[in-house]
This record gives structure tokens, C-alpha cells and sequence, in this order.
């Protein structure tokens, strides 16, 4: 164990006058000159022994030791590592002579890790040797006066229980619930291929399998989890996963998201602790810690924590107690406060699970757009991953609105003129329409029909390359997000020529944003006004300075949306009246046809949404358009 710093011993020394005034008559006399020698002295042993015991310096104590035993460094090192000590001091107090022996009190100061300051007392015993040397008698009740030969110290933990993760007015997202984490040992693995592929068809994600198969092979004696579940999907899973050879099971009543989509998003999951988790966190957390896995649980593990009460105890080599000798008193974690709304989070979830592509993987984020607030952060079929806030997608379609934005700001309006041929070409490069095409004459039904064309030819001609981060960066896009928990901020770079410029102003291209980033832009345009979004009170971002879009921008865009509901790309698909909307299709791959993801954001009654479908079967409208519509008439 490093980092051990020694303390200088300190002792004083005292004399009474009587004794010294005897010492100089006895010298005047020349009698008995051997009582006044300065010979070897308890106090430089004890001294120079407790100044090594500080820095672990167990050969320089055991030179220090009459007769030690053979285990003496281990016992010794055996004392600290079990505690944790990080630092030690020790400071003696008045030495008491006896003839040929003598003895000092001692204070013991360890710092334990994660657990804070204890004070033990203890007694140094020496002797004077047959060469006149005074050395330590050492036994393990030098430790500490109740530690026998054969016993040990031990360091019993226990953490408070787990503070909640809350929602919009202090609605818990989290609630206690009896768990099972199914995980591997690698010493019991026979054929990690075989488990590997088990473990995913019971429902894990092929990174938890195989980094935990992995994690188990290269510490066969640890529990390496791979994910939690209920008691009643355990029951479920058991004939499957339990014979097995190197799956192992641990019971628990753990903190779990009142959803699942929470559970795999925002909330996150809680479950026993990795190596790796036990090497990065360090402090009062062992073998045996639960420990936030994924989302706030994780990012936030050590406010809902708290950290643990601790006794340093007395125990035979069995583990029966023997003593208690110190009690540290533990600090009770901290609720995580978020925006999430239960009602709101409800209806996204019920919305995808309703009208979600059968095995298709969606996603569907909910803002206050006066706010910034976030009210729903949902996904369906994503294996885990979060690709609500943490995805980046080209965005298609909903790219538009920043197109717009910066033609706007060029002198555009919606009656600006506008065609929709059938084809584009830029350099070589040949764009079709994927939304729909149309014969329109302005900037409005382009919009509203999504024509990609119409937005290639406005683009080309009127805008410049630097526009497109610069209009990027006025809706925040770009900019890290610090909101509490990780979040994609969105790219949209610099395009590097006409053919990019022209890929660029309808979303594809190198553009990438995540469906937060699109419902933080529709909030803005809802609003006129640009927020950083917020999640986490307390959060960077939960007092960012805002800005605001150019009137003309917030009106003609607002006309823009509607149109695209009324009559465009998303009209017939439910949307209640008063909605505002843009789709979006973005193409990807090297199949033929190339694969799409469907887009649909807007607003409605102060809430921007954004709706993700990935791999779609259809465009944005007829896609999306189903799942905001239920969302919007149940939230």
C-alpha cells in the first residue's frame, strides 16, 4: 500500500530538578558515577520504532524487536491492509521505567480509505536487553491490547440505504424492488463462446456479454456482472442460464426506475460492482458493493451513495467478534433532482411501445420549451444505450429548419420563389427527393414538401459554406452539454466543397445530431428563445445564458411548420391540431436501397419533441407521425 507518509515521533523528555540537582552532587563527589551515565534509552527506540511503523517500514520496526516471531511483517501489514489505511501516525506519550523495563502509551491515527479519520491506543513495551539495548517487546496486542495471537482486525461496512433519483415536484424515478444480477465466474466458464451467446438471448447486449465473459476470464475468482432483472424475469430465465456452466446469481433489493425506458435511459440501473469499477472508485467500495451501472446511478453513484458507516473490529481467525475498538459514523446520500415529468416519460414509452415499426429500435425526447426542461428521454429496442441524448443520426429533413434559418437571415421569407425538380446536380454529384416532390413555387411548399432540390438550388446559390456551423452554433449545436449526465452535442461542420454544401442543407452529408438536439432546436423556434437543455439541478447548464432568434425567423418558421402538418409531409397522421412539425428521412448504408431513419420534430403547447425511428420502413411522416400523435393526446 503506498502513499504512507511518516510523522516525526515528537516525544519530550522531562526531568524532574531533584533528580538532576542529586545527579550533580553525586558527580561532585565522584561517587557513583554509573547512575549519571548517558546510556541507551527507551525513548530512542520507541521513538525510531514508532517513526517506522508510520511509514510501514516493517524491516526497520523488526530490527527494533526483541526476539519477533516469523510473521511478524505479516501480521503487521495484515493490520493496515484490512483497515485501508492510506495514512498513519502515531504519537507517544510519558515513558515509564521499571528496572530493566519500560513502557509507553500510544495514540494510533489511521486515515481509512473513503472513511475518514479513527483513533486507537495502544501500549509500546520494551525491555532492556543482556548488551544494555533497549528493544520493543513485541506481541500482537502492540497493535492493539485486545488483538491476540491468531486474531485479526477487521473493517465491517455498512452503507446507507441508497438515495432516490426525483422527478419534476420530487416524484421519485426510483423505488426499491427485489433483483436478481445474473453474471459470470471465469473460473467456472467452459466454453465463454457458448456463454457469450446464452447470455444475449436471455437479453443481454453483446458488450455487456462480452466484456463481462471477458473481464471474468482475466479474474477468474471475481463476480463479474452483466445485467440485472427482476425476480419474476429471473424465474423466466433460470432454466436457460442456470445450468450453465460460469453463470452465478446474486439476490438483491436494489434501487430500480420506475420504467423500463427510465431504466435504460436517464435513471440508469444499479448492480454489483465490476473490477473495474471497484479499481475506478476506489474509496470504502469492495467485492461485494452494488454500485450504479449506467445513467445517473452511475454518473451521480457517489452523491446517492453517501458513504458507509464503518467499526473496527476484533475477530478470531473464524471471524467471531471479539471486539469492537473504534465506530465511524457514515453520511446518508443525497437525492439526484431532475425535470423528468412521470406523466409525460409514461406517455413517450407507451407511445413507442404502441406505434414503434414491429423490431424496429426508436427513440422519443420531451422539452418544456420555456424551459429547456427535460420532460421525457425514451427509447425502445436499443439494447441499453441511451442513443435518445447519446445517438448522433443525420437528422434528413428537420436539417431544413436550420437551412431555413440561415436563408431566412439572407432576406428569404416563405413566399420566396422555389422549384422542385425532379433531380439535382452538384459536381457530379446527383441528389434526388426523398420526402416527396411536387410542383411548388416557394419557400413555404418546399418546406412543407420537404423537396430536396428546391433546398440544394436555395442553398447553392445564396448560401456559403461557413453558414451552416454558424447557424448551428446559434441554435447551441456543437456546444457541450452539461445537464448532469453525458449528452451528444451534435456536429455540423464546415462543408469542404459544393457537393458537401449541398449534402449539408438537407441533413445529410457529415451532419449528426441526436433527437435532443432536434427537440432543444424545435423549443427554440416554439419560443424564439435558445436554452441550454436541463436535466440536473445543480447542473452547468441549469443557469446557461440563453439568446434569441430573429423575429422574422421564429414567425416564418412557425408558418413553415404548420404547413408541413396542414397540408405536407406530416398531414394525415393524427397530429392534433395546433402541432407544428417537420419530418425528416435520412439515408445511410451501401445496400440498395440505402437504409433510412425517420425523423419527425416539433411543438405543441409549450413541449418540443423529437422522434427518432431507426432502420424505418417508411419516411419520417407516415412513420413518426403515429408515435407524436399518441404521444401528444396522452401526455
Amino acid at each position: 500500500m503506498g502513499g504512507i507518509r511518516g510523522h516525526n515521533h515528537g516525544h519530550r523528555f522531562r526531568r524532574s530538578r531533584w533528580a538532576a540537582a542529586a545527579c550533580t552532587g553525586i558527580l561532585g563527589l565522584g561517587v557513583l558515577l554509573s547512575a549519571c551515565s548517558s546510556g541507551p534509552k527507551p525513548e530512542t527506540t520507541a521513538s525510531a520504532y514508532l517513526s517506522d511503523w508510520a511509514k510501514q517500514d516493517w524491516s526497520g520496526m523488526q530490527a527494533l524487536v526483541s526476539n519477533p516471531p516469523a510473521n511478524f511483517t505479516a501480521v503487521n501489514q495484515a493490520a493496515f491492509t484490512a483497515l485501508t489505511v492510506q495514512q498513519a501516525s502515531f504519537s507517544g506519550g510519558q515513558v515509564t521505567t521499571k528496572g530493566k523495563t519500560a513502557s509507553e502509551p500510544v495514540t494510533e491515527k489511521f486515515q481509512l480509505q473513503g472513511l475518514g479519520p479513527v483513533s486507537l491506543a495502544t501500549t509500546l513495551r520494551l525491555v532492556n536487553t543482556t548488551n544494555g539495548k533497549w528493544l520493543v517487546q513485541w506481541s500482537p496486542a502492540t497493535i492493539t491490547p485486545k488483538l491476540a495471537a491468531g486474531d485479526k482486525l477487521s473493517l465491517l461496512t455498512t452503507w446507507p440505504a441508497r438515495a432516490a433519483i426525483l422527478g419534476a415536484n420530487g416524484q421519485a424515478l426510483t423505488t426499491q424492488a427485489d433483483n436478481v444480477t445474473v453474471g459470470v465466474e471465469g473460473s467456472r466458464v467452459k466454453d465463454a463462446t457458448a456463454l457469450t451467446k446464452a447470455l444475449v438471448s436471455a437479453g443481454a447486449t453483446q458488450q455487456q456479454a462480452s466484456s463481462a465473459v471477458s473481464a471474468a476470464q482475466a479474474h477468474p475468482t471475481f463476480f463479474e456482472p452483466v445485467f440485472t432483472v427482476s425476480q419474476a424475469r429471473y424465474q423466466q430465465l433460470k432454466p436457460t442460464l442456470y445450468p450453465l456452466p460460469g453463470t452465478v446469481f446474486e439476490s438483491s433489493t436494489a434501487q430500480q426506475a420506475i420504467t423500463s425506458g427510465l431504466s435504460s435511459g436517464i435513471v440508469g440501473t444499479v448492480g454489483a460492482v465490476t473490477a473495474q469499477e471497484l479499481k475506478d472508485l476506489g474509496g470504502a467500495y469492495n467485492a461485494s458493493s452494488v454500485v450504479g451501472q449506467t445513467g445517473l446511478e452511475a454518473s451521480a453513484e457517489k452523491q446517492l451513495a453517501g458513504t458507509p458507516s464503518a467499526t473496527v473490529q476484533v475477530v478470531t481467525a473464524a471471524g467471531a467478534h471479539v471486539a469492537t475498538l473504534a465506530t465511524l459514523t457514515g453520511k446518508a446520500g443525497t437525492p439526484v433532482k431532475t425535470t423528468i415529468d412521470p406523466n409525460v416519460q409514461n406517455a413517450a414509452e407507451s407511445a413507442l411501445t404502441a406505434k414503434t415499426p414491429k423490431g424496429k429500435s426508436a427513440a422519443l425526447v420531451a422539452v418544456d420549451a420555456s424551459t429547456g426542461d427535460l420532460l421525457a428521454v425514451a427509447n425502445t429496442n436499443a439494447g441499453g444505450y441511451d442513443q435518445a441524448i447519446l445517438g448522433g443520426f443525420a437528422p434528413g429533413s428537420t436539417f431544413k429548419v436550420l437551412t431555413s434559418t440561415a436563408l431566412i437571415g439572407k432576406g428569404l421569407s416563405p413566399t420566396s420563389a422555389a422549384s422542385c425538380p425532379t433531380t439535382a446536380t452538384v459536381d457530379g454529384e446527383v441528389f434526388h427527393n426523398s420526402d416527396g416532390e411536387g410542383q411548388v413555387n416557394d419557400l413555404l411548399h418546399a418546406f412543407a414538401e420537404s423537396c430536396n432540390t428546391a433546398f440544394i438550388g436555395l442553398a447553392t446559390s445564396k448560401l456559403q459554406a461557413s453558414d451552416f456551423p454558424s447557424v448551428a452554433s446559434t441554435y447551441r449545436l456543437g456546444r457541450a452539454i452539461q445537464m448532469g449526465t453525458p449528452a451528444f452535442a451534435g456536429s455540423v461542420p464546415q462543408p469542404k466543397d459544393a457537393a458537401d454544401l449541398a449534402a449539408t442543407s438537407i441533413g445529410q452529408g457529415r451532419v449528426l445530431l441526436s433527437p435532443l438536439n432536434l427537440a432543444m432546436v424545435a423549443a427554440a423556434v416554439d419560443t424564439g428563445t435558445v436554452r441550454a437543455p436541463r436535466l440536473v439541478t445543480g447542473a452547468p447548464d441549469d443557469t446557461a445564458a440563453t439568446s434569441t432568434l430573429p423575429s422574422n425567423v421564429v414567425t416564418d418558421l412557425h408558418q413553415m411548420m404548420a404547413q408541413v402538418v396542414a397540408s405536407g409531409t406530416a398531414a394525415g397522421q393524427g397530429l392534433p391540431g395546433g402541432t407544428d412539425a417537420k419530418t425528416g428521412t435520412a439515408e445511410y448504408g451501401t445496400s440498395n436501397p440505402l437504409k433510412i431513419d425517420a425523423w419527425l420534430m416539433g411543438f405543441k403547447d409549450n413541449v418540443a419533441f423529437a422522434v427518432l425511428v431507426i432502420d424505418s420502413p417508411g419516411n419520417g411522416g407516415p412513420t413518426d407521425g403515429p408515435i407524436a400523435a399518441d404521444f401528444l393526446s396522452h401526455m
